[in-house]
């Protein structure tokens, strides 16, 4: 089985960022600036750096984005004090994220996938999450290094993580007879929506203003923004 058959690809992304660990999701603060309060761990959080997301409190871009960054699992990219929230994000870097969540424990290389060199940023992610059956790559040998991830590959991967990595409760699912193009997803990717709806880490975006319907847009590009909001929302789900 493979991850996805998308072959968009995207450039490398170069974010960087210090270690992380997150053994157990926290829930971001909605409603206040939380930029002097004190992290799980008693230390401050850091100062808001983003100079092209607004630091306003309460808004979901702002709220997310400061979850990802105080927990060191999404930084500025390439030093630049952007967050660049509408852009995609890669699947080599959605599978690092993932990999600081559960700490960057230790990966001894192997050649499994082609495009996936030894000593590269992304290498430990890329062969821990394939070890722990959280990607399989998307064929010919290739995980997709510098492909923009897609909002199902992020619910199989996030359900993968769940399951096999913390042990959590995956068994909620929901019909997805409300959304408009169901039939535009995936095959593989049918339960994992069902799942990722059920928990209310994915919610459709509206097909006009008056939000009379809703699309999985399934195949559609994670942006870095929705990715954080992601992230946020399974920590929200399973920080209790």
């Amino acid at each position: 089985n493979t991850d996805s058959s998308n072959t968009n690809t995207g450039d490398t992304d170069t974010e960087t960022s210090d270690n992380a660990q997150m053994q157990k999701p926290t829930v971001p603060s909605q409603n206040k600036d939380t930029s002097d309060s004190l992290q799980p761990d008693g230390q401050k959080q850091k100062p808001w750096i983003f100079i092209d997301v607004d630091k306003v409190p309460g808004t979901w871009k702002y709220d997310n984005i400061q979850y990802v960054y105080q927990l060191d699992l999404m930084a500025d990219v390439g030093g630049s004090k952007k967050f660049l929230p509408d852009q995609p994000l890669t699947r080599a870097m959605f599978a690092t994220v993932l990999y600081r969540m559960a700490g960057e424990p230790a990966v001894k290389y192997i050649p499994k996938f082609s495009d996936v060199a030894e000593g590269k940023w992304y290498s430990n992610a890329i062969l821990w999450a394939n070890q722990k059956g959280i990607v399989s790559g998307i064929g010919g040998g290739k995980y997709g290094v510098t492909q923009n991830i897609t909002r199902e590959q992020i619910a199989k991967m996030l359900y993968e993580y769940a399951d096999k990595v913390c042990g959590y409760d995956v068994s909620e699912s929901q019909e997805l007879s409300s959304f408009t193009d169901t039939d535009k997803l995936s095959g593989w990717s049918v339960n994992y929506m069902k799942w990722a709806t059920a928990v209310g880490m994915i919610s459709g975006k509206p097909n006009d203003e008056a939000r009379t319907s809703f699309r999985l847009d399934g195949k559609g590009e994670a942006t870095r923004a929705e990715c954080a909001a992601m992230l946020s929302r399974f920590a929200a789900k399973y920080s209790n």
